[in-house]
């Protein structure tokens, strides 16, 4: 089984869990986002990321640039449960 085989059979387990119109909805807004564009707007792997700022947990600002400056990093986003 190959990995596009397998992440489809886990889709399938995952959607088995959940009541039939959430995962309506979650397809509807999966094929909303399709239809708007914005993969052809989504950075490529390799490409430089925007300069941002965010909040962390205890809310002081840090800013893309001032972590650069220590070295190569890796930023991960969490979107949460849904």
């Amino acid at each position: 089984m190959n990995l596009r085989e397998r992440l489809a059979e886990r889709r399938a387990q995952g959607e088995a869990k959940r009541k039939p119109e959430w995962v309506r909805s979650m397809h509807q807004a999966t094929d909303d986002l399709r239809r708007s564009g914005i993969a052809a707007r989504v950075p490529k792997p390799g490409s430089p990321a925007p300069e941002f700022a965010l909040f962390n947990g205890r809310g002081e600002e840090r800013r893309l640039r001032d972590w650069l400056d220590r070295g190569p990093l890796v930023v991960s986003f969490y979107r949460g449960v849904w």
